[in-house]
């Protein structure tokens, strides 16, 4: 058996402008994880049986390995935790393990997902989809015993987010590949899908050239700051906040422009105060990042900041808190950066507003990936 876990992420500053290509975020692996059982079957045709555990318990779907892409065979259920990225993640590896002269292995994969609400199945938008992709990525990979270094994963990860989002930024993928505090900058998607769909491409050589673009850094985290996370009970839809906000950037376009700049000045500042240990610009740079995306919604006509995540925000500011949405906003979470002697009385005010506490923690990240 192989079993992998992942952890799920955050995203600090950066949202929306990291939809650009070379625009960058800075994102958290936090201590809550998507797990991946792998267990090898012997098979004349190799079957893959995923079964999905946190929202379908004992559902069970079939896929035959290179039969058709990874087809469903049958599906007993249609609402599974990231199906299309399982597909995905399964035909990249495939693909890549056939290219390097592997044949085709069989293996039932279980899927186990702590980033959801375990009582009620909703979303707290901790990244299921880039997290079930890195974490079955790895898991066949290493059914294939592929010689994959954590960069080469990470790249077959995004390559496989991007074949079914190719307008997704893929930073959830490599908070979730890399682990700790994340420094990342969005390639060239068009470029990167373009290449994929080619049948003479290799995955070997697109993988070992340098993506324009990319990059991966780790940053240490706040120094005497800690990082609180509220969840407002409402989960947001963030394809359609995206999508929404693409639509209005037709109509903003020298608005959205200046935002991104902004916000890229915004998240080298962020990132530059954390490798100075400088707190106190780094909380500047957090509540700046807040303001340019309330800004671009008010611009926009998009509901980034909704008011739960505007009454999260003013509880965490009257504390001396800086505090903003985090992700595509409209629901999910915010954060706030807090004295750690002020986090308690933060978490207690939440409460009362009817926001949640979500106890989590970034695991220190031990080496880089790039």
């Amino acid at each position: 058996m192989i079993t992998v876990a992942v952890p799920g992420k955050l995203y600090i500053v950066g949202e929306y402008a990291v939809l650009e290509p070379g625009s960058a975020a800075v994102l958290v692996g936090i201590d809550r994880y998507v797990r991946v059982r792998l267990t090898p079957v012997s098979s004349v045709d190799p079957v893959v049986r995923t079964i999905i555990t946190n929202r379908a318990p004992g559902r069970c779907i079939e896929f035959i390995s290179r039969g058709a892409c990874f087809e469903p065979v049958s599906a007993r259920t249609a609402d599974a935790v990231g199906l299309s990225h399982v597909l995905a993640a399964l035909a990249i590896v495939d693909r890549y393990a056939a290219e390097s002269g592997h044949e085709p292995v069989g293996f039932t994969l279980e899927i186990d997902s702590q980033l959801d609400d375990s009582a009620t199945g909703r979303k707290y938008g901790l990244g299921s989809s880039g997290a079930v992709t890195v974490a079955v990525v790895r898991a066949v990979a290493r059914a294939y015993e592929l010689p994959l270094d954590p960069d080469a994963e990470m790249k077959l990860a995004l390559l496989s987010v991007f074949s079914v989002d190719p307008h997704c930024s893929g930073g959830d993928v490599a908070a979730s590949a890399h682990g700790g505090w994340v420094y990342y900058r969005t390639p060239d998607r068009a470029a990167l899908t373009a290449a994929l769909a080619r049948p003479d491409t290799e995955l070997g050589a697109l993988i070992r050239q340098p993506w324009r673009h990319l990059t991966v850094r780790s940053l240490p985290p706040p120094r005497e700051l800690s990082l609180e996370v509220g969840w407002v009970g409402r989960p947001a839809d963030s394809s359609a906040l995206v999508a929404a906000m693409k639509r209005a950037v037709r109509h903003h376009g020298s608005a959205y422009r200046e935002f991104v700049t902004a916000s890229d000045q915004c998240v080298e500042q962020f990132a530059t105060a954390c490798r100075s240990g400088d707190d106190r610009a780094a909380e500047l740079a957090l509540s700046t990042a807040g303001r340019l995306l309330r800004e671009l919604a008010a611009v926009s006509g998009t509901a980034i900041e909704s008011p739960e995540l505007s009454r999260l925000r003013s509880l965490a500011e009257e504390l001396g808190a800086a505090a903003k949405s985090s992700g595509a906003g409209g629901g999910d979470c915010g954060i706030a950066l807090i004295d750690p002697a002020r986090a308690p009385a933060l978490r207690q005010r939440w409460r009362a507003a009817g926001v949640e506490p979500l106890n989590l923690r970034v695991p220190e990240r031990k080496e880089s990936i790039r």
